[in-house]
């Protein structure tokens, strides 16, 4: 058997995470720092030197998810197997520079495959968690695909960024895992006409609802079907900017919390409102 040797570290390197790779999940944290708070670190956190992931096209962010310059990455470490234990250490207070960490060991691995590999073996990826893959692999840069990893990092799940990125359910998990291996993204990638004016709403409606909200799929299937139905498309599009921005904070509450009556669903419900106040 072979043996790991540690020791110490004097790059000072701080720790970055790989942009793309799934974020951080609360619950999950919470239970690292309870094991973390009991029995301190149980095994190294597993990274990569921050310009190996920029050489293979790949974008580091900090831990807030601040994305950290291309010229900046031979400052960080970025962590491919870890995350949650790196957040739970920050969150009790402790100083970074006392985690172990190791170097992954298949250097030759490109890094999108080595964090997808090593996620799969420990918790199954599902939804949006496969975003990963296209985010470290492809060297050119889609401004569909970038709104789309900006709504994953908001919590959206993968129906619902399909929806506001190209207003179908076109995005598929394993489109996304196979554009690891052809560096190509999925078609649904290719069209931008759907996202220019998705992308306005969103940032009109963001002014006044919370992400939690719109990462359901109410508002953005009502707009869907509205815009279907448009005899004026661009005309639509520009008056529901309007509307957006201009909803009260009574407005949105109701939205978020319809009145429900006898025989009408609370989805139902809040399809009605969408309609009372953007209709």
């Amino acid at each position: 058997m072979k043996r790991l040797i540690l020791s110490s570290d004097n790059e000072n390197r701080q720790f970055a995470f790989v942009k793309g790779n799934r974020p951080t999940n609360a619950k999950t944290v919470r239970a690292k720092e309870k094991s973390m708070q009991e029995h301190g670190q149980l095994s190294p956190i597993t990274v990569v030197k921050g310009e190996d992931v920029c050489k293979m096209n790949g974008c580091l962010v900090d831990l807030q998810g601040h994305d950290i310059p291309n010229e900046q990455a031979e400052r960080y470490y970025a962590v491919v197997d870890g995350q949650h234990r790196v957040v739970a250490w920050v969150n009790l207070g402790k100083n970074l520079d006392d985690l172990v960490i190791c170097e992954a060991l298949n250097a030759e691995m490109e890094i999108a495959a080595l964090i997808a590999e090593m996620n799969i073996c420990t918790t199954s990826w599902k939804g949006t968690d496969y975003m990963a893959a296209p985010a470290m692999a492809l060297a050119a840069k889609n401004e569909v695909f970038d709104f789309a990893v900006e709504l994953q990092g908001k919590g959206f799940p993968l129906a619902t960024i399909s929806l506001w990125c190209t207003g179908a359910n076109s995005l598929k998990p394993k489109d996304l895992v196979a554009s690891v291996k052809s560096k190509v993204l999925p078609r649904a990638f290719e069209d931008a006409g759907w996202f220019y004016r998705s992308v306005k709403w969103y940032e009109a409606a963001s002014e006044r609802i919370p992400n939690a909200f719109l990462a359901k799929k109410y508002l953005i299937t009502f707009l869907i079907k509205k815009f279907n139905h448009a005899e004026d498309p661009m005309l639509f599009s520009s008056q529901m900017e309007e509307k957006l921005r201009s909803l009260t904070e009574e407005q949105v509450k109701e939205i978020m919390n319809p009145k429900t009556e006898e025989d009408v669903s609370r989805e139902q419900a809040t399809y009605d409102t969408l309609e009372k106040y953007l209709g």
